[in-house]
């Protein structure tokens, strides 16, 4: 590889070209301590361009180093001959050292797309830690589509990055209502995976302009946390599955009879099926007889509600 080192003026290190960076947020707040105490330990690398110089490597360096009161330091200098292509690979080896977050390793792949093919890109995704397949393509073009905020939630661990492609395809308003949502219940992964696709077809089953519905709305106007959730999961669940609630009111009563007599009373989750598993324990005898004769005079058939 040729390069030199030399001394660069910061002034002459164009910052706003960040075609060859990624890190997200900008690493400079994490360097400053360390050059403070201990100086420059690794030179960045920068690629000559026209009078100026494009940071390939050590953004973050070079930033801190300028909040530092900096006003030259050594680089590493690649020629004007290097290819993009080339430099972004270098960029991208010199950053393996840490692990990329998901939001970095979008930021690379938004940048190589404009040096490699797809079959290229495929061979680069082991690099960032994924298999080479094309729904993770997929995957990372839904990253990048996000708002600066929802990358921001996503790097805070607080938005599954599961549901980019359904949470890419909502307009704006729709956008905002579900992280009102999600912010105000504190949505584990696996709930806002739930709740977000309910709410997209409740929305298309009954054509409503907004993706959360009024009744939901006012759920979340309760101040208890633990009875918004409540109230919340609720109603979702009775606009979604209207007829299963109904008949979940109707079956309640003869549930509880039963469980006052010792016996429990199992149905598939959403009475798609006409069976039902009834279990009891008994110590002697005359405890299976009593059970068996309650049986005998107690109708389930309300329970096969159709």
């Amino acid at each position: 590889m040729n390069f030199f080192l030399q001394r660069v003026k910061i002034e002459k290190i164009n910052l706003q070209d960040r075609i060859f960076c990624f890190s997200f947020p900008k690493r400079d707040s994490f360097l400053l301590e360390s050059i403070q105490k201990f100086g420059l330990l690794q030179p960045p690398l920068l690629l000559t361009s026209e009078d100026s110089y494009k940071i390939v490597a050590g953004e973050g360096r070079i930033l801190a180093l300028k909040k530092l009161a900096y006003e030259e330091i050594p680089a590493l200098i690649l020629p004007p001959s290097t290819s993009p292509l080339l430099a972004l690979l270098l960029s991208l080896e010199s950053n393996l050292f840490r692990n990329l977050n998901l939001l970095e390793k979008a930021e690379f792949f938004k940048r190589a797309k404009l040096y490699f093919s797809i079959k290229e890109l495929l061979k680069l995704l082991p690099k960032l830690g994924f298999t080479e397949a094309y729904h993770w393509l997929e995957f990372l073009e839904n990253v990048n589509a996000l708002e600066e905020k929802f990358k921001l939630l996503i790097l805070e661990e607080k938005l599954n990055p599961q549901i980019l492609a359904l949470f890419n395809s909502l307009d704006k308003n729709s956008q905002e209502e579900f992280l009102k949502v999600l912010e105000s219940l504190k949505l584990s992964f696996s709930e806002q995976r739930e709740v977000l696709q309910k709410l997209v077809d409740y929305k298309k089953r009954k054509d409503l302009p907004n993706l959360v519905p009024l009744e939901l709305k006012e759920a979340l106007q309760e101040e208890d946390f633990n009875k918004r959730r409540g109230e919340f999961f609720k109603k979702l669940k009775e606009l979604f599955f209207p007829t299963y609630v109904q008949s979940i009111k109707k079956i309640e009563p003869i549930c509880q009879k039963f469980k006052q007599e010792g016996i429990e009373i199992i149905f598939s989750p959403y009475l798609e099926k006409r069976e039902l598993e009834i279990r009891f324990k008994v110590k002697n005898l005359e405890d299976l007889e009593k059970r068996v004769n309650f049986l005998k005079k107690e109708n389930l058939e309300p329970i096969f509600i159709d």
